[in-house]
């Protein structure tokens, strides 16, 4: 049987979205079986830093009756000595059933893919995509919101052009028929390939235009962090773009909020640094304030790529 790699959003079908969304309701509505992942161990190889994309791999793990094994940054296994990445992956896919990484090379997860013998799931590429983050997003949405995502209205404030969560979700909202209008401070679009996708997808809507003008229309306001401090390397990201982000972005505030419908959420692409203004913290369309079932999408997403049924 052929591996299932999570490398690019791409790689998945709508089919094997909504199946994913499938899995993560159940796990939300009848909880997670103890003995789910029996026998099975996730490798987490992160070479840059994370708080919930790795914690809920090994968090889904350790729940579900399963082990994980793991390393953050290259200190205490052979890449210290110079070994490639391509042989980590390999050596890592004999101890482990599925390898969850994220490194600072735009190349890193197909790198890996090719090198090993189990499921790659890309979780953050150098500054290209996060891959899983239509599967992360698309079910924790319609949990928050109570409904199907087909079809829904969501705005995006902030830099899209360079936020890898963006890069990856969106061409997948075109498959789901969402109207989606960005505010991108007027000069960080998204990358012209990934609207090109996103349109070829079947997007309703894709319309640009600032905050004001849709935050009383949509379903979700989802807002990426301003910089990319740990994925975009200060030679690479000039330092007047830099400073216009810091000037033209205007932290979310409970005078936006509102104006959004009672129904309506805000949810963070975290982590959250300066993007919303802490007040907006305890309205209660400010799901991101709250703890998220990101355990649950992990789990979701393993047991997919392992054809364990749900």
């Amino acid at each position: 049987m052929a591996i299932k790699h999570f490398v690019n959003a791409s790689d998945l079908t709508k089919a094997d979205y909504d199946e994913i969304i499938r899995r993560f309701n159940i796990f939300i509505t009848k909880g997670i079986p103890t003995d789910l992942l029996k026998g099975k161990v996730v490798a987490t190889l992160f070479f840059q830093p994370s708080t919930r994309t790795m914690n809920m791999f090994q968090s889904a793990a350790i729940r579900a009756g399963g082990g994980w094994i793991g390393v953050m940054g290259e200190q205490g296994i052979s890449m210290e000595k110079g070994e490639t990445l391509e042989d980590t992956a390999s050596e890592y896919s004999g101890f482990a059933d599925a390898i969850v990484i994220r490194h600072p090379d735009d190349d890193s997860a197909e790198r890996a893919a090719r090198a090993a013998h189990v499921p790659v799931i890309n979780a953050g590429s150098g500054s290209r995509e996060h891959a899983i983050s239509a599967a992360l997003m698309l079910p924790i949405l319609s949990h928050y919101l109570k409904k199907p995502v087909e079809g829904l209205k969501i705005g995006i404030y902030g830099t899209p052009e360079i936020n890898r969560v963006c890069k990856a979700l969106v061409p997948i909202m075109g498959l789901y028929g969402i109207e989606l209008y960005i505010d991108d401070l007027g000069e960080f679009p998204l990358p012209k390939e990934v609207e090109e996708r996103t349109r070829a997808n079947g997007i309703k809507k894709l319309e640009y235009a600032p905050i004001q003008n849709w935050i009383g229309i949509v379903d979700a306001l989802l807002v990426t962090r301003g910089l990319q401090k740990g994925i975009i390397s200060a030679d690479k990201f000039p330092k007047e773009k830099e400073d216009a982000i810091l000037k033209k972005y205007k932290p979310i505030n409970m005078e936006l909020v509102s104006k959004m419908r009672k129904d309506a959420i805000v949810y963070m692409i975290k982590p959250l640094i300066f993007e919303i203004d802490r007040a907006v913290d305890k309205d209660p369309r400010a799901v991101y304030a709250h703890p998220e079932p990101y355990t649950e999408t992990a789990l979701a997403i393993l047991t997919f790529l392992w054809d364990i049924p749900v």
